[in-house]
């Protein structure tokens, strides 16, 4: 079917979500460099990245024209390849879509608008205590505007840009709505790297050009032979498997562990992320549920030190939406 009147398929989504992989590609150096809350790691460009090429990668293969097939698969394959604070709250909002899409062949505007409404209302869920001015607030104010677009009837390809416009002006409030944005000088990373998403997305429902080709992405290790004065701790992440895992008992460990909880999943797959001091403390505890995979334990410290010195400091100019 052609891309796009009223409706798209699941191919059409497929190759949208390619798309929103190839702009978050060609922006992952400004987003991590707009990267200070909840810490200044100058992570967030790479993390959204790997979650959404994880995604991307898990519908490569498929040629089935089902919306919801397509959007379930994708969700799945977020879930599995997230990274980070940002990651796992994107993997979410991909859960919600596909769970907004569920049982249909194609997908009209009103149908995804009700589908980010779904992505807003799980995002909020899972993080423990929701700051404004943040990736979170990007995705309720687009799915409010996804809304009221799709009352008017208009086009697939005009709406979704309405959604696009919604988006970068959310990302431009954002410093008014958190003061550690403000002092810095800059957007939220993750709200920009949600308004990349959106714009790839799209680019390829309205046909503009978009580069499906992928060049390489660096990956970046933090030193463990350096000494650092220790204020930020560990970003610990990984997926937990089990057979009736206590999905409470675990979410409230996580939580008393440190900062930035999430814990999304069910009682056999569960994906855990969070800041903590004691990275073996957590693991060990984790081991004790159930099989761990998908290790990865960064030293946010190192990396706020490292980012600092590239930038010499931490404020720099807000780039131009």
């Amino acid at each position: 079917m052609p891309v796009m009147e009223t409706e798209i398929g699941g191919q059409d989504l497929k190759r949208a979500f390619a798309a929103a992989r190839v702009q978050l590609e060609q922006h992952i150096d400004e987003v991590n460099a707009l990267n200070v809350f909840p810490v200044p790691d100058g992570d967030t460009g790479i993390n959204m990245y790997l979650t959404m090429k994880s995604a991307v990668d898990a519908v490569e293969g498929i040629q089935e024209t089902s919306v919801a097939i397509i959007s379930a698969s994708a969700a799945k394959g977020a879930l599995m390849g997230a990274r980070g604070n940002s990651g796992v709250i994107l993997s979410q909002i991909m859960k919600g879509i596909a769970k907004g899409l569920e049982e249909k062949e194609t997908c009209s505007f009103p149908d995804f608008a009700g589908a980010l409404h779904m992505g807003s209302e799980l995002a909020y869920k899972v993080v423990n205590d929701p700051v404004e001015g943040t990736i979170l607030t990007v995705i309720r104010e687009v799915s409010e505007e996804a809304s009221r677009v799709a009352a008017k009837m208009v086009s697939f390809g005009r709406a979704i840009a309405s959604v696009v416009v919604r988006a970068r002006e959310t990302v431009k409030k954002t410093p008014e709505m958190l003061p550690v944005l403000k002092e810095a000088g800059v957007v939220d990373a993750g709200a920009k790297g949600l308004y990349y998403i959106l714009k790839g997305m799209e680019s390829a429902i309205c046909r503009k050009d978009s580069s499906t080709r992928s060049g390489k992405v660096s990956s970046r290790k933090a030193s463990t032979t350096k000494e650092v004065e220790r204020l930020y701790g560990f970003d610990v992440q990984f997926l937990l498997e089990g057979e009736n895992l206590p999905v409470d008992e675990i979410k409230e460990k996580v939580i008393s562990s440190g900062e930035c909880p999430l814990v999304v999943g069910d009682e056999e797959l569960l994906k855990v992320h969070v800041h903590t001091m004691n990275p073996d403390e957590i693991l060990s505890y984790a081991r004790s549920k159930g099989t761990l995979s998908d290790i990865v334990v960064e030293d946010m410290d190192l990396q706020v030190n490292e980012q600092v010195k590239k930038k010499g400091g931490l404020a720099g100019d807000e780039p131009s939406l």
